[in-house]
């Protein structure tokens, strides 16, 4: 019964971004990364301009199980995405099988937050590469900033556009199958790089100064 509340609240919650997100104007830049099928990788505290970017469009992710999974199941929902439920210590293997299968059946993209659910912050984890490597699909960073950013204080530093405000989300070059081989930990690394550099990038074009 509890779970049911959760995943209503999680629809109510999706109801609220849809209406939020048409207060903002939004600027895509390198969509072109995404016209094969992807795993998209971002930190968890810029999943909310990349989400809103994407929405109705049938996209998977994942979930935890705890009730802030639930509610993220049912906001999902409402918001045209997929969703596994699990997490890097709760059936992650699972989840993320289902992720790929649920892919390679004809989702756009999997979108993986590398940091998430819990942290620790900005340290990635292997998960949206190993995606990558399975399916055999290329490997995009994204990420996003705002004109009139509020932020968090919460464990990611979650980053949200405030309404009406100009959002700008970047989709960086795609890492081919082949660049995807090697030492994950390496490639895990450098992904994190890769979204510090866009994001600090954005940041300081719309803000002035680096938000993290």
């Amino acid at each position: 019964m509890r779970e049911k509340l959760h995943y209503l609240l999680g629809i109510l919650l999706g109801l609220i971004i849809w209406v939020w997100r048409a207060t903002l104007r939004f600027e895509s830049r390198n969509r072109a990364a995404m016209e094969k099928r992807c795993v998209l990788a971002f930190w968890h505290g810029r999943l909310m301009g990349v989400m809103m970017d994407n929405l109705g469009c049938g996209a998977v992710s994942m979930a935890s199980r705890s009730a802030d999974g639930a509610v993220a199941a049912g906001a999902l929902a409402a918001l045209g995405l997929r969703s596994a439920r699990g997490s890097s210590s709760q059936r992650g293997r699972e989840a993320l099988q289902e992720v790929q299968e649920i892919l390679l059946a004809g989702a756009p993209f999997a979108g993986l937050t590398i940091d998430g659910p819990r942290g620790p912050w900005r340290q990635a984890k292997p998960g949206a590469v190993v995606l990558a490597r399975r399916a055999g699909v290329p490997l995009v960073p994204a990420t996003f900033s705002c004109r009139r950013p509020r932020l968090l204080r919460s464990w990611d530093r979650m980053v949200l556009p405030r309404p009406f405000s100009k959002v700008v989300v970047e989709y960086g070059e795609p890492w081919t199958v082949e660049q995807l081989q090697g030492d994950v930990e390496e490639l895990c690394q450098e992904l994190g790089r890769q979204l510090d550099d866009l994001a600090d990038r954005l940041d300081r074009e719309l803000v002035g100064k680096p938000l993290w």
